[in-house]
């Protein structure tokens, strides 16, 4: 069973955009004393990746399409 569903993942990917927005116009900030230090930039990105990920997978399952799989076979003289 997959762990979100398709408007979910679709939901927390426009989330993690909305958040790479925000940490773009400043990474951190200080108002009347109190200080706001959004999450790194990286982080984000990497949110953004695995939720694009998730979304592929999750279309290919709803489609019927098998899911992309490379493997790799080393040939071995015994």
């Amino acid at each position: 069973m997959p762990t979100w569903t398709l408007q979910e993942a679709r939901d927390n990917l426009a989330i993690w955009k909305q958040a790479l927005t925000a940490v773009s116009t400043g990474q951190a900030y200080t108002i009347a004393g109190r200080s706001l230090t959004r999450v790194n930039i990286k982080d984000i990105q990497g949110m953004i990746e695995y939720f694009g990920k998730e979304i592929d997978k999750l279309e290919a399952a709803a489609a019927g399409r098998p899911l992309r799989r490379m493997r790799q076979y080393v040939p071995r003289d015994l």
